[in-house]
């Protein structure tokens, strides 16, 4: 990711990435359950594009979650410095 990435993102993707290690999923899978491709998912974890909210809101449905379950799951990875709340 780029230094000057959104910290919401950031942990949104880290938070992705912790959720498909607790299922054991691969980011084919999930990209194959919300209609995307790997090529794309990828592209969103890694901070190259970010992820619209619609995807997101699959992403989340995907794991079993709410929108605002995985989001608050990733704010509190965000460092207090990097807050803006």
């Amino acid at each position: 990711m780029e230094d000057e990435a959104n910290p919401l993102e950031v942990a949104l993707s880290k938070q992705i990435r912790v959720e498909l290690a607790e299922r054991e999923w691969s980011q084919d899978h999930l990209a194959g359950k919300i209609g995307i491709t790997k090529a794309a998912l990828n592209r969103y974890l890694k901070g190259h594009r970010s992820m619209p909210l619609p995807t997101l809101y699959e992403v989340a449905k995907a794991f079993g979650m709410s929108l605002r379950d995985i989001v608050a799951k990733a704010e509190d990875r965000i460092s207090p410095e990097d807050r803006w709340f």
